[in-house]
């Protein structure tokens, strides 16, 4: 599973032109790639790492995200994901991808948990979202500041339960995507 989504985040770097010749050699300090840790994600044991490429009030963000395994004696969890996001920066004339933004959305989550203890439940899911992203981005120099609160709807999803019809706590929120963050990023 892991080796598809490298391949699909391959494709979608060479297919929107990540990375052109000329990023680099702009006058001035106009950075059009982001890279960034959502700081609010961690407390919650969530490491969220995005991408953003940046056309003058125009964004395309990549984010990846892996639920780190909670630190709790009753399950084993490992859930990720992989989001896909356009941006609109409403108010950024003379700045390249500043102030206030509004994006749409599309993610693709899946997980497997397991109990520790009592009878052994094995729980696998996935789900696709699309949903709607607002926020706000501060850039100083190459420190770039974004503030964002959204939410997706499930399009799809599917679960397995082993042994099936078993009753579980296991992530009964899984068809959940909200999004709430704090991102620190730096530009280059």
């Amino acid at each position: 599973m892991m080796k598809y989504t490298l391949i699909w985040l391959f494709l979608i770097v060479s297919a929107v032109g990540l990375f052109p010749a000329n990023s680099f050699a702009q006058d001035g300090p106009s950075y059009k790639n982001r890279i960034g840790i959502n700081a609010l994600g961690l407390p919650a044991e969530n490491l969220v790492l995005g991408y953003e490429h940046s056309f003058r009030n125009r964004g395309i963000w990549l984010g990846l995200e892996h639920r780190l395994n909670q630190l709790s004696e009753e399950k084993d969890q490992q859930v990720n994901s992989i989001a896909l996001e356009y941006r609109y920066y409403f108010f950024s004339e003379e700045k390249l991808a500043s102030g206030l933004f509004a994006g749409l959305y599309a993610k693709y989550r899946w997980g497997e948990e397991a109990t520790k203890s009592g009878n052994p439940v094995q729980h696998t899911y996935t789900a696709l979202f699309s949903g709607l992203n607002a926020g706000y981005r501060y850039n100083y120099k190459r420190l770039a500041l974004s503030g964002f609160l959204g939410y997706g709807l499930p399009l799809t999803s599917t679960e397995v339960t082993d042994p099936a019809g078993a009753t579980h706590a296991l992530n009964e929120n899984y068809k959940n995507d909200v999004r709430i963050g704090l991102t620190i990023g730096l530009a280059f």
